[in-house]
């Protein structure tokens, strides 16, 4: 299937970049489209992990304003599995690694990969690798709290397993990666 970018340009370069292209597409019949405009949120690929704690048979969340949901009028301060975007070159691992020592205060014993999804296709061409990282008390090196001079104030939420799928059902509006990762994690493990 063909893409015939016709131009493009970035009308907006901050934290993210957004990209407009006026373009053609081919369509299923082979013909293509007319031209039209597209938008595209630019922005670093990130990483996201469900940490379970093994001894504790628990889920550690973190709980954290978030911008966006205000204007829902939605509780801001949404509980999610740890998250961030990752550092030039670095790899998905390093990336989860430091992302749940720096978010919840451990070192993974074991780190496995779920998968690697986008988030919201249609605008934004982030794509997030999720993780499930295992820990238990011997790993824990700090209070986590979220990486100083990046303005987080994070509270660490924990969710017995338990509880975690009527939790999740309790929830007005969910963090998709966290939808994903404990549904994941729950229809996996007896």
């Amino acid at each position: 299937m063909k893409v015939e970018i016709i131009s493009e340009e970035t009308p907006f370069e901050e934290f993210f970049h957004i990209n407009k292209a006026h373009l053609r597409f081919e369509h299923f019949d082979g013909t293509m489209s007319k031209e039209v405009s597209r938008f595209s949120i630019q922005k670093s690929d990130a990483i996201a992990v469900l940490v379970y704690h093994i001894t504790r048979i628990a889920y550690i969340l973190v709980k954290q304003f978030r911008y966006p949901p205000y204007h829902h009028h939605v509780d801001p301060w949404l509980t999610e599995i740890v998250a961030g975007g990752k550092e030039d070159g670095e790899s998905d691992i390093d990336a989860a690694k430091r992302e749940v020592k720096e978010e919840i205060g451990y070192t993974p014993l074991k780190l496995s990969k779920i998968t690697t999804c986008y988030v919201s296709p249609g605008i934004l061409n982030e794509r997030v690798a999720i993780f499930l990282a295992e820990v238990d008390d011997t790993t824990k090196v700090s209070n986590g709290g979220g990486a100083k001079g990046e303005d987080e104030d994070i509270e660490l939420i924990w969710i017995q397993k338990d509880d975690a799928l009527q939790w999740l059902e309790s929830q007005a509006v969910g963090d998709a990666k966290t939808i994903i990762a404990l549904q994941w994690h729950l229809n996996r493990e007896p």
